[in-house]
C-alpha cells in the first residue's frame, strides 16, 4: 500500500481555502464591477433535451415537496424553499445546485403522462420559472454559500440545460433582476473562479458549462467558447480513461459525464459550431463502457460509490448517443473484469484505489464481485448512492461491506481519519487498497479469472489471491480464496490470523443455511435456485444492508465463511485456502 497525501498538501490547501474565503468576504466592490451585465442576453441556440430526471420527483415538486435523499422540505404548492431552513447542509447543497430541474423537465418530456394529464407541462414550466425567480430575488446578488464554485457550477449547468424547455418565457416581473441577466452574471463568476472548482465531476461540468454558454448566448461567445473548449479538452484527457471509464472508477460519474458531453455536443451542433473532436471521441468511448458496467436488469453494478442507477434513463441515454456498443470482458484502464455466459454475469473489481484527487467516493474493495442473471441480482456489495443517509457513507466504503475476503477485520486500505486533514481535503484515501493484478483465460468450456491484491502485505505480510471459474453455460461457478506470503518476501508473523469471506446477498434473495454449516440454498425471484457450498467453514448467515438503490438502507443477509490463516503460508495449506461454489439447482456438487 502506498501513502498518497503529504502534510505540505494539507497545509497548502488549508491556506488556499482561507485566502479565497477572505477574498470573497472583502471583494464585493470589485465583484460588482466584474460581474456587471450591460445588456439582456440573447440565446441563439439551445442544447437538446437530454433529461435524467424522475417523473415522480417532479410531481412532488409541483405539490411543494422537495424530497432530496431521505429528507423532505414541504413548502406547499405555491411556496418556495429559499426562505425556509434546509434540513441539512448536504440537503442545501443539492437544493441550490438545481439538479431537480431535470425532474420538472421529465414532466414536460413524458408524452404518455401528458396524454393522461394534459396541462401538467405548463404547470411544470410555471413552477420552474417561479422557483428560479425566487432564488434570484433571495440569492441572486451574492451569497457566499450559494455562490461557491461547485454549487455555482451545478446550478448554471442545469439552468442552461433546461432553459428552453422550462425557463424561457415571460417572468412575473417581481424579481429585482431578470433570471437571464442573473444567469450571465453567474456564468461570469464561474469563468473567473474556474480554477477553484473541485477536481472531478464538478470541474468537468464547469468546463462544459462554459462551452455551452459560449455556444448558446451570443454576447458570451468571444469570452467563453474557445476558453471553455480548451478547458474541456484538458478535462477529457485527465478524467476519461482510454477504455471509457472515469478516473474515479465510479460508473455513476461516468454516466453523468456522458450526459454532460451529449448536452455540450448538441449545443455546439445547434449553434453551427464544429467544436472539438475530442468530445465526440469521448462519447464513443464512454457508451460501450456504460454497457459493460450494466447487469442483466439494465442497472449498473455497484462499485466505488455507484448505485444501480435508473434503468430507463440509462437506456435512453445510451440509445440517444447512437454509438454501437462493442462487447468486451475486461476494462484494462478502469480495472474491472466481467465474466458472462448466457444470462449469468459475474463482475469483479480488479483494481486498486483511484488516483488522487478522484478518490473521494472510492471503496476499499479489491477483488470484490457481484453476480446477477435474468432472475435478478444474487451476490452484491452493500453499495451506495447519493440519496442514502450520509451517516452510512464511510461504513459502506469499508472492505467488509463487499463480497470479498477480509483479514483480521481490517480494511485493505485506509481512508483519511476524522480530523483537521479530513476537514481540509475531504474523505480521501490515504493508503491504496492494493496494488492489484488480474488475468483471465477464456476456453471453450468456460472462463478462468485470477486476481491478486497486496492491501494486507505491509501489516500482515500476506497477499490475497482470488480465482474464479464460470462454465460455458453460466450455471457452475467455482471460487478459491487464498492468503500467501508473496514470493521473495519474509513472513511478517507466523501465528494464526483470523479472516472471513463475505458474500452479501441481494434483499430479494431468500436463503436457508444447511445444518452442516458448509452449504446454503439461495432462491431468487421466480424460484431460481442456487446451491452455495464451501470446503471450509464454519459458514454462517448474518445480517447485512443494501444501499445501492433507494433512499434508505434495506435489510438483507450475507453468507460468511470464517477461518484462521497462518502468516507464513504459501497459500496451499488448508488453513490458508478456501474453496467455494455456486451452482444452479440440479447441478453436480462441487465437493
Amino acid at each position: 500500500m502506498t501513502r498518497r497525501i503529504k502534510f505540505s498538501h494539507i497545509i497548502g490547501t488549508a491556506l488556499a481555502n482561507r485566502y479565497w474565503q477572505i477574498a470573497d468576504d472583502f471583494g464585493a466592490p470589485m465583484r460588482a464591477i466584474r460581474l456587471k451585465v450591460v445588456q439582456t442576453p440573447q440565446f441563439n441556440a439551445f442544447p437538446d433535451i437530454v433529461t435524467q430526471g424522475n417523473l415522480e420527483q417532479g410531481l412532488r415538486i409541483l405539490d411543494g415537496r422537495f424530497v432530496i435523499g431521505s429528507q423532505i422540505l414541504d413548502v406547499g404548492a405555491h411556496g418556495d424553499p429559499w426562505s425556509n431552513p434546509a434540513p441539512s447542509e448536504r440537503y442545501a447543497r443539492r437544493l441550490h445546485s438545481f439538479f431537480w430541474l431535470d425532474d420538472l423537465a421529465s414532466i414536460v418530456t413524458d408524452k404518455r403522462y401528458l396524454r393522461k394529464k394534459p396541462g401538467q407541462d405548463m404547470r411544470a414550466r410555471e413552477r420552474a420559472r417561479y422557483l428560479v425567480e425566487r432564488w434570484v430575488a433571495v440569492y441572486g446578488d451574492w451569497n457566499r454559500y450559494a455562490w461557491q464554485p461547485d454549487i455555482l457550477t451545478h446550478r448554471v449547468y442545469y439552468w442552461l440545460k433546461n432553459w428552453n424547455i422550462l425557463l424561457s418565457g415571460e417572468t412575473d416581473g417581481k424579481s429585482t433582476e431578470q433570471p437571464d441577466i442573473n444567469l450571465v452574471k453567474q456564468l461570469k463568476r464561474l469563468r473567473l473562479s474556474y480554477k477553484r472548482v473541485s477536481p472531478g465531476l464538478s470541474k468537468f461540468k464547469a468546463a462544459a458549462t462554459i462551452v455551452i454558454a459560449g455556444a448558446c448566448i451570443e454576447s458570451l461567445k468571444s469570452g467563453f467558447l474557445d476558453r471553455g473548449l480548451d478547458w474541456l479538452d484538458d478535462e477529457i484527457e485527465k478524467q476519461i480513461l482510454l477504455d471509457g471509464g472515469h478516473a474515479s472508477r465510479n460508473v455513476d460519474t461516468t454516466i453523468q459525464l456522458l450526459e454532460i458531453l451529449m448536452v455540450t455536443d448538441s449545443a455546439l451542433e445547434a449553434a453551427g459550431i464544429s467544436g472539438s473532436p475530442d468530445i465526440r471521441r469521448a462519447i464513443d468511448r464512454i457508451v460501450p463502457f456504460v454497457s459493460f458496467m450494466c447487469a442483466p436488469d439494465g442497472g449498473t453494478f455497484s462499485f466505488n460509490g455507484s448505485g444501480i442507477g435508473q434503468v430507463k434513463p440509462i437506456r435512453e441515454l445510451v440509445a440517444r448517443a447512437r454509438v454501437k456498443a462493442r462487447q468486451f470482458g475486461v476494462a484494462p484502464n478502469s480495472k474491472y473484469q466481467r465474466l458472462e455466459r448466457n444470462d449469468t454475469v459475474l463482475f469483479m473489481d480488479a483494481g486498486s484505489s483511484p488516483d488522487r484527487p478522484y478518490d473521494f467516493e472510492a471503496h476499499l474493495a479489491p477483488l470484490a464481485f457481484e453476480l446477477a442473471n435474468n432472475a435478478g441480482r444474487l451476490i452484491v456489495n452493500c453499495g451506495w448512492n447519493a440519496d442514502q443517509p450520509s451517516g452510512w457513507h464511510e461504513a459502506v466504503r469499508a472492505t467488509s461491506a463487499h463480497s470479498t475476503l477480509i483479514l483480521d477485520g481490517a480494511n485493505a486500505g485506509d481512508i483519511l481519519a476524522p480530523g483537521f486533514a479530513r476537514r481540509v481535503l475531504g474523505d480521501a484515501i490515504v493508503r491504496d487498497a492494493g496494488p492489484v493484478t488480474s488475468s483471465r483465460k477464456e476456453e471453450e468450456n468456460g472462463i478462468w479469472l485470477e486476481g491478486v491484491h497486496e492491501g494486507y502485505r505491509k501489516q500482515y505480510g500476506l497477499a490475497h489471491r482470488r480465482r474464479i471459474y464460470m462454465d460455458h453455460r453460466g450455471r457452475d461457478i467455482r471460487g478459491e480464496d487464498s492468503l500467501f506470503v508473496p514470493l521473495g518476501d519474509s513472513p511478517v508473523r507466523n501465528d494464526e490470523i483470523p479472516f472471513e469471506i463475505r458474500f452479501h446477498l441481494h434483499p430479494d434473495v431468500k436463503v436457508t443455511l444447511a445444518q452442516d454449516e458448509n452449504s446454503a440454498l439461495l432462491i431468487q425471484p421466480g424460484k431460481t435456485g442456487w446451491r452455495f457450498r464451501t470446503d471450509a467453514g464454519p459458514l454462517k448467515l448474518e445480517k447485512s444492508v443494501y444501499l445501492a438503490k433507494g433512499n434508505k438502507p434495506r435489510r438483507t443477509e450475507q453468507l460468511v465463511i470464517y477461518g484462521r490463516a497462518y502468516g507464513d503460508s504459501d497459500g496451499q495449506t488448508k488453513s490458508n485456502r478456501v474453496r467455494w461454489s455456486l451452482k444452479r439447482m440440479g447441478e453436480i456438487d462441487a465437493f
